[in-house]
């Protein structure tokens, strides 16, 4: 099955403290099988949802923040069964590369890619995109069930659209609710007007700190998706899309320009 898990969908460093909402990732099974940001909790949450963190093929850093890189060395240990065996990858931005021990970036292959470079994961072709402040990277993955798009942490950008065109799925890490701007971080408003010009199949809210789920990132979702005809919705913590029924019957896959 080709789905997304999203082992936490919590933000920020409040959220992050509290564990209102968990702060673990997002678990890929796609043409390889990938741990997005496995931030604090990565691990437990994995083994709470149903993963096998030894399954892994490949674990994503997109920047330094720790609700992002956390577990990552917890992640690589199960990859690579207590580094006993060296396998997969370990794809991370060059500032939190560092933050990777030597120890376990031998036992891996490392890739630091740029914004712009593309690189294969087994079969899995995948680009790295940049974000706003260009502190680290977001990703575009193309699958066999058409492109996802990660915007990682990112203020708006007109410059960023072009990024996430052709995305069949788009999932936007929106920290902030409406009307709360942070120029490095999308709120509700940045999310309704990347929606408006990219028009994925469905967009997913994540990442949401502690003023947007006060708000309600249900009800948000639910905005955007009235103001702009796409299917909206607001990740939950071990919320799990499969990719082959989201569109059952329908082969219309949006494969578009990688």
């Amino acid at each position: 099955m080709s789905s997304i898990t999203f082992l936490g969908t919590g933000g920020g460093r409040f959220v992050l403290l509290s564990q209102r909402r968990y702060t673990g990732g997002i678990w890929l099974e796609l043409e390889s099988t990938i741990v997005l940001d496995p931030g604090p909790g990565a691990l437990i949450r994995s083994l709470q949802f149903g993963k096998n963190p030894e399954n892994l093929n490949a674990v994503l850093v997109s920047h330094k923040h720790i609700d992002h890189y956390n577990d990552a060395e917890l992640m690589i240990e199960a990859m690579t069964h207590g580094t006993k065996r060296r396998h997969g990858y370990l794809v991370i931005d060059k500032n939190a590369l560092g933050y990777i021990s030597g120890y376990h970036q031998n036992s891996v292959d490392v890739l630091v890619p740029k914004p712009g470079d593309s690189f294969r994961l087994d079969y899995l072709k995948v680009r790295a995109i940049p974000t706003w402040n260009h502190e680290g990277i977001g990703f575009r993955f193309l699958s066999r069930e058409g492109i996802i798009t990660y915007t990682s942490d990112t203020g708006y950008s007109e410059g960023l659209i072009k990024h996430y065109r052709n995305s069949r799925i788009l999932i936007m890490n929106t920290i902030l609710p409406s009307g709360v701007n942070i120029k490095s971080h999308l709120n509700a408003d940045d999310a309704l007007r990347i929606v408006k010009e990219v028009r994925p199949e469905l967009a997913i809210l994540t990442h949401l700190g502690m003023q947007f789920l006060s708000h309600g990132p249900d009800k948000e979702a639910r905005r955007i998706q009235g103001e702009t005809g796409v299917r909206t919705i607001a990740a939950r913590d071990g919320m799990t899309i499969d990719l082959e029924k989201l569109n059952e019957g329908e082969k219309q896959l949006r494969l578009g320009n990688f």
